[in-house]
């Protein structure tokens, strides 16, 4: 089980009251000496028949502490499209796209860098608009899930109709339902490879508007539409939409808990179409949707990438973007768009710990700091990387041995921007010296409640995370060397990916967090 502290742990601070780690720490038995599973750490302490072992969060100083930290359906995400009747690109900008994915992706990363696990990617299906997908495109769309597979990367999933340049093709609901079933099984059986399917169809783009029998802006047309779309969502996953009004003409109230929200244009208010800002209508929606439900959205072009109206050419202040995406509880934001000016404006711009804390923001334990205490200065761009969606820390494991089994607690925050918003495991296992698993249980806890700090734009309680605490109890099997924690997929073992702690005092192996060495 998992269950928060009732107290919060301080801004930076290591976390929790003395009297509070006492209280849980309560306990008889001795337990096998201890010691941190990574690099060196204080001994651990023993306190009422438990033994704990403290841990600190990434350093810039650590090995690859300044790089990113790649967890699965969070961060920074390319963008990919395709044409699903032969897999070539309608944009000339893509030209170097191939339907080789692996060589698309080498080439987004050589582009915008790496560290992104994301991608959006769109399939347009305008040849076959008004009639059955045929065997050979969705050939060519699952083909394109495999070596997103291949590479590591999940997809932010759109199917849309309409290019914007050409006029609209006159599709019917029913024949978006149609497809939604022909699409189903494909992204059912790929759905370790995509984060969330996108409502899109409709519109320019996938974007609700400008269709040609204008659906979506009737609520029969919208709620029928999405309706088939969440019966066909795999379990677990989410569909978004762009805006709060689209949302709110849904009639059908029990599918709900599926729609999330992407904006295409985030401007912080700036632009014309960027309406998540606090005196649009739709802004309550938003505030209410984010905390559990999945948020994904990108800049607008900048004019070095695009001739269009709505291209926008002066940088998107870092801060406040961050300040914005963490009040929404954002959890994937394209790097693709707004490349040449904005991105590289969060690139050069340093951020340090004094303006973070005082924009109310999020501060990871250590992450400003080198190992000698001293004050580091990030950029805006590493600060937004490693920040978009879920962050764990681990801050301690205490274990005590009781009748031949290991008592388990493990203490975690949450440094993010948001909560996770798929569902998996939060398994406490043992490891051999080998790396395999002797014995693992389930905690029972749900990790999408593990809630970061207030949002920095409200009136939230600003003091920091909830310390949350995962307990369980292991028999002591044959070989067992070390205790870790694992969030894998379980829908897929050995495809989806596990998800690793921000932690520098946690090893990493075959998907697990070592926490500590029996």
């Amino acid at each position: 089980m998992s269950t928060a502290q009732d107290g919060r742990d301080g801004r930076g601070a290591a976390g929790g009251s003395p009297s509070r780690r006492r209280v849980l720490g309560a306990g008889a038995g001795v337990a096998a000496g201890l010691l941190a599973g990574g690099v060196a750490q204080p001994a651990a302490a023993a306190s009422g028949g438990w033994r704990t072992v403290p841990h600190r969060g990434l350093r810039p100083d650590d090995p690859d502490g300044r790089g990113p930290l790649a967890n699965p359906r969070r961060g920074f995400r390319y963008e990919m499209s395709y044409n699903a009747v032969d897999l070539t690109s309608p944009w000339d900008n893509e030209a170097d796209h191939s339907p080789d994915v692996t060589k698309t992706l080498e080439t987004l990363e050589r582009e915008y860098g790496p560290g992104a696990n994301l991608t959006q990617l769109y399939f347009y299906l305008w040849d076959f608009a008004t009639r059955e997908i045929p065997r050979s495109a969705l050939d060519n769309i699952e083909s394109v899930l495999r070596g997103l597979r291949a590479k590591g990367y999940a997809a932010v999933l759109r199917f849309a109709y309409d290019d914007g340049v050409r006029a609209g093709q006159k599709y019917t609901v029913q024949d978006i339902q149609r497809h939604i079933g022909q699409l189903a099984p494909i992204v059912a059986r790929n759905s370790d490879v995509v984060a969330v399917w996108q409502a899109g169809f409709l519109g320019a783009w996938g974007e609700w508007h400008g269709s040609y029998y204008q659906h979506e802006n009737y609520p029969d047309a919208v709620t029928a539409i999405m309706t088939s779309l969440v019966a066909a969502l795999p379990s677990g996953m989410h569909t978004q939409v762009r805006y709060a009004e689209k949302r709110d003409m849904i009639t059908n109230r029990a599918i709900l808990d599926r729609v999330g929200f992407h904006n295409d244009y985030i401007t912080l208010g700036e632009g014309l179409w960027d309406y998540y800002v606090p005196d649009n209508p739709g802004w309550p929606r938003y505030l209410e949707v984010g905390p559990t439900h999945a948020m994904d959205g990108e800049m607008p072009w900048d004019k070095g990438q695009s001739a269009d109206p709505y291209a926008w050419s002066t940088v998107i202040p870092g801060l406040a973007a961050a300040r914005r995406l963490q009040t929404l509880r954002w959890d994937s934001l394209s790097i693709v768009h707004n490349a040449t000016v904005t991105v590289p404006g969060w690139k050069a711009a340093a951020l340090t710990e004094d303006q973070v804390r005082d924009a109310l923001l999020p501060v990871s334990d250590g992450y400003f700091r080198d190992r000698d205490g001293r004050a580091v200065s990030r950029t805006q761009f590493e600060y937004l990387r490693d920040h978009l969606g879920y962050r764990i820390e681990v801050r301690r494991a205490r274990t005590s041995v009781r009748s031949g089994r290991l008592e388990v607690e493990v203490d975690l925050v949450n440094r993010g921007f948001a909560a996770p918003k798929e569902p998996r495991p939060v398994r406490l296992v043992l490891l051999d010296d080998a790396g395999r698993v002797v014995t693992e249980t389930d905690s029972g806890a749900d990790w999408r409640g593990w809630q970061p700090q207030g949002r920095s734009e409200t009136d939230d309680d600003h003091t920091g995370p909830a310390t949350y605490t995962v307990r369980g109890s292991l028999p002591l099997g044959r070989g067992a060397t070390r205790l870790g924690l694992a969030l894998p997929d379980p829908r897929f073992p050995g495809r989806g990916r596990a998800v690793r702690c921000a932690n520098a005092s946690v090893r990493w192996v075959n998907g697990v967090n070592v926490l500590a060495s029996l």
